[in-house]
């Protein structure tokens, strides 16, 4: 996967051929920084992907084989763990050297590493160890480093050293032959193969072939070839390192046993024996193979994957989500990569695919996977994953101040709020406007739409306002409700049933406000506008469906002597509940004070119910809201919402004389036609 895959790509997909993979290691994925940037992870990604269309998997390790089990789903029957070869010449020089003197005769001892300048190859802790080692023995002990090194590694290693080179106990030893790679091995006390992780060690087995013991640190690869407890240590722990080295500088014996112990790997990976593994597992990979005679009378559908919240989690995200994935039952599949609580609650057509993880993108049988983002805590891992690799975004929110606060907390947030702005940012000016969408000088998308391909929004307004602020063609889906009625529900009788159930005057104005209740959903304003209409003899009555902090609405409700006309909970409604108030009130309430083009699906609810609505103009305009949506300013007060609604309370309409505006807004605000839209937006359509 390291190399171009062009050429190769031709015989994948021809069902003549066997398509046999060698597998080293997916390090890359799992070393921090190995892959610097977003476009070398996709590829790495894609690369990975399509090992899954390969028929037989030859890794060099159990340790491979597991990761790629768990990574690719691959079934252990199609993989053929071989192991790597050592090259032949070293076991022909090993039986041609004379048998030298005992490494603990010379005057100056020395262990061996074999190492690339690599990080995760930890040559630093060799270097301690040995250095600890001097200060502790009765002679001095050489560490030879062989391998290929540029000059800052190089001072890396003498800074740790504490030494200049050739004036301590570290040598290096660059470009050496094959013969002199075998006298430093039959030479040293030990070989030190101190890497974090590998996907084999070749060092431990030539290391084995030349006679020579080897301490390892445990990473999974060298535990498979060493067993020895004697022999292992921590890969960053250069004390136990230490005390491993001095014990066989102390114990000849010791030293006589490991390299008894460890013998057998010469043999088992001479180049001979891994061939015969190679091409036996070759051979019955393909007396196995079954020819493909599967005829399909239609295309398969397109898979998507969904990285997304999910009902029991009680967002209208999760539910959006539910919807678009049961709505394109006939046009794609699905998979739910969800960290909501299970069982989950929805009944959709798609596949439970687990937590979220990066596992959709290695998959390669996905047409798109789409990772669903909002300014929630539960969005948290998909955002993590998102911008890591990027790809399609459905994007929820507006703004996502609240989510990246959460995510990196004040202090972080302080400093990423000032790199994108270009100055220095307040506490303040965080707590006290932005986290209350106020003043907000970006609506901290910027992470999003670098890596988003194709960004994918509700509305035209937050689409022109993207554009405005950060010069990105986003796409529009369409703002849908996830409340839809038949026109039997919407009848006069149905409401009035549904009053007397819920204790609710017949002859009353019933005002409903839907979602979450607070300050920027304009609280207060409504409860002062209950107030006005009460005063012009209207018998307004209000009901928030939403988690509210009730004690403030009910405090604020006795201000102005309207208690016993305003109530609120603690919680969300149930969705009987929720629908019950759709059908039953007069008008809704649907305001913010923040625009943005923000979608609200709790106003296209009530639109889908016909219920006439007061809502704020961004509110309204970014909801395509027909002309029984009364409009009030963004900056809106008691009084004009009071007017609005006293307006609707005149015109005693009934829900019928709104039936043609609602069924025009219906043909395109529903999810048979968002799934349709998506498809198109991904290009599979």
């Amino acid at each position: 996967m390291t190399h171009d895959t062009r050429f190769s790509v031709r015989f994948q997909s021809n069902p003549a051929f066997l398509r046999a993979a060698v597998v080293y290691d997916f390090i890359p994925l799992e070393w921090p920084g190995y892959l610097p940037g977003v476009v070398s992870r996709v590829d790495y990604l894609a690369k990975m992907a399509r090992l899954r269309s390969f028929d037989c998997f030859l890794p060099i390790s159990e340790y491979t084989a597991w990761r790629l089990s768990e990574l690719l789903g691959v079934s252990r029957s199609r993989i053929h763990v071989t192991g790597a070869s050592v090259r032949r010449s070293l076991y022909e020089l090993r039986n041609r050297l004379e048998l030298g003197p005992s490494p603990y005769n010379g005057k100056k001892p020395y262990f061996l590493i074999v190492v690339a300048g690599d990080a995760r190859k930890n040559p630093e802790v060799p270097v301690k160890a040995v250095r600890h080692l001097n200060l502790v023995h009765s002679r001095p002990v050489s560490l030879k480093v062989v391998g290929h090194y540029d000059d800052t590694y190089k001072r890396n290693l003498l800074r740790l050293a504490g030494h200049a080179e050739g004036a301590g106990f570290l040598e290096f030893c660059p470009g050496i032959s094959d013969e002199e790679l075998v006298s430093l091995f039959a030479g040293a006390v030990a070989t030190i193969a101190p890497s974090h992780i590998e996907g084999f060690s070749l060092p431990v087995v030539e290391a084995a072939v030349c006679g020579c013991p080897v301490v390892a640190s445990t990473c999974a690869a060298h535990l498979e070839l060493i067993d020895q407890t004697e022999a292992l240590f921590p890969s960053d722990d250069s004390t136990v390192l230490s005390e491993k080295l001095e014990d066989l500088l102390n114990e000849p014996s010791l030293r006589a046993s490991l390299v008894a112990s460890q013998a057998h790997l010469g043999s088992k990976f001479h180049e001979d024996e891994v061939g015969k593994r190679f091409w036996s597992s070759i051979a019955a990979a393909v007396a196995n193979r079954r020819p493909n005679v599967t005829v399909s009378a239609r295309p398969p559908k397109p898979r998507l994957a969904f990285l997304s919240p999910y009902p029991p989690d009680r967002s209208g995200v999760a539910r959006y989500t539910a919807m678009t994935m049961q709505a394109g039952e006939k046009l794609f599949d699905s998979d739910l990569y969800s960290d909501a609580p299970r069982p989950l609650t929805f009944e959709g057509s798609f596949r439970d695919a687990g937590r979220v993880t990066s596992a959709p993108l290695i998959n390669g049988r996905y047409n798109g996977v789409i990772s669903v983002l909002g300014n929630h805590a539960c969005h948290t891992t998909t955002f993590e994953t998102f911008e890591k690799y990027g790809g399609p975004c459905i994007l929820h929110d507006a703004r996502l101040t609240q989510i990246y606060f959460q995510r990196l907390g004040e202090e972080q947030f302080l400093k990423f709020a000032a790199k994108l702005l270009g100055r220095s940012v307040s506490r303040e000016e965080v707590q006290q406007n932005w986290l209350q969408d106020r003043d907000l000088p970006s609506l901290f998308l910027e992470p999003i739409v670098e890596r988003a391909a194709p960004l994918i929004v509700h509305t035209k307004t937050q689409q022109a306002e993207i554009k405005k602020r950060y010069g990105i063609d986003a796409h529009v889906t369409t703002s849908c409700p996830t409340a839809f009625f038949e026109d039997e529900e919407l009848t006069t009788s149905v409401k009035m049933a549904i009053r007397e159930r819920h204790g609710i005057p017949a002859n009353s104005f019933l005002i409903s406000s839907f979602g979450i209740v607070d300050r920027v959903k304009g609280m207060e304003a409504c409860i002062i506008a209950i107030e006005f209409l009460r005063s012009w003899n209207i018998p307004a009555e209000l009901r928030f469906l939403g988690c509210a902090d009730k004690p403030k609405v009910d405090s604020i409700a006795t201000m102005y002597g309207i208690a016993e006309h305003v109530r609120s909970g603690y919680d969300f409604v149930d969705d009987a509940t929720y629908r019950d108030f759709l059908i039953a009130s007069d008008a809704a309430v649907q305001l913010r004070t923040y625009g943005f083009g923000q979608l609200s699906a709790s106003l296209t609810d009530c639109i889908s119910a016909g219920l006439p609505c007061v809502a704020s103009a961004n509110l309204a305009e970014s909801c395509d809201s027909p002309g029984y949506v009364s409009r009030v300013p963004d900056k809106f007060s008691p009084l004009q919402i009071a007017e609005q609604l006293a307006l609707i309370w005149e015109a005693q309409t009934g829900r019928g004389s709104h039936a043609a505006a609602r069924a025009a807004y219906l043909e395109t605000h529903n999810f048979d036609y968002y799934a349709k839209r998506l498809i198109q937006i991904l290009g599979i359509a």
